[in-house]
């Protein structure tokens, strides 16, 4: 199992200069990926985006990039002063100041090859950060699923607990419904009446299908949990399916230890949604 929350980075050091590289990632429901930084090369931005969202495979990913040229990179002095001159054009154009040697080499910038030469460090430097993000997700994914083992053997004891509890109901409601109705009417309420009243309350309680398909719920995420990546998606599913099965039967609920099992169960499967949503 793997969390979608992790944390990467990378740096590696050439003679062309310094490349730095941090990635983030926190849960989302889709492979979402940002990518800000130095480099003003698209096309590598782009080919860094699909890299990422290929090793995520979920969640939502911000990417820092900085890159530090080495100071003996040469300076295209031809390229600096064409963009000076542009800028200085534009200046005056519009009635600004006239523009600095720094602005000029910001948007210059140093060779035209500049991107090319960064391209090799900043991909691996990329490499390293991802590498080091899977196992922050690996580690945290570990930790997930002790949580969910234990919240799934939680609701195994809670479930154990519910059917006995619930079938009880049903002698005591005999007893409770003909003190009542002989009590309203003042005399002995005749036996198939009282059966037939009975079955009916019974079959408006009976919580019994509600609890096949909650130990079948059960059983699949036993099995999910015995699954490789990803699983996110059907662990969400499968506590929705989880919560509905246990709303019905709280719905039906008329004896207060049964209704405590029941938020029990509903207070369990909520802890098990809030941790599958950070699940890859």
């Amino acid at each position: 199992m793997r969390s979608m929350t992790g944390f990467g980075e990378g740096r590696v050091e050439s003679t062309a200069g310094v490349a730095r590289v941090v990635v983030a990632t926190v849960n989302h429901k889709a492979a979402n990926v940002t990518v800000r930084g130095d480099l003003r090369d698209v096309a590598l931005e782009e080919q860094i985006r699909d890299e990422v969202r290929r090793a995520i495979v979920r969640g939502s990913a911000s990417v820092q990039i900085a890159w530090d040229p080495a100071s003996s990179a040469v300076i295209d002095q031809a390229r600096v002063a064409a963009v000076w001159r542009e800028l200085a054009k534009l200046a005056a154009q519009i009635g600004a100041p006239p523009p600095q040697l720094a602005d000029a080499l910001a948007s210059g910038g140093r060779g035209r090859d500049d991107t090319t030469i960064a391209a090799g460090p900043v991909r691996e430097a990329l490499a390293q950060a991802l590498a080091r993000i899977d196992a922050s997700r690996d580690r945290e994914g570990a930790a997930l699923h002790s949580a969910f083992v234990c919240l799934a053997a939680r609701l195994r004891t809670v479930h154990g607990r519910l059917a006995p509890l619930a079938a009880a109901r049903i002698p005591a409601y005999r007893e409770r419904l003909a003190a009542v109705v002989a009590d309203a009417v003042g005399r002995q309420v005749p036996p198939e009446v009282l059966a037939r009243e009975v079955a009916l309350e019974a079959q408006r309680l009976d919580i019994s299908e509600e609890l096949t398909r909650l130990a079948a719920h059960l059983d699949a995420l036993d099995r999910l949990l015995k699954r490789g990546d990803p699983i996110g998606r059907e662990l969400e599913f499968l506590t929705q399916e989880l919560g509905r099965e246990a709303n019905t039967a709280g719905a039906k609920a008329n004896d207060a230890a049964l209704s405590a099992l029941c938020i029990d169960l509903k207070v369990a499967i909520d802890q098990l949604k809030e941790q599958a949503a950070n699940v890859v």
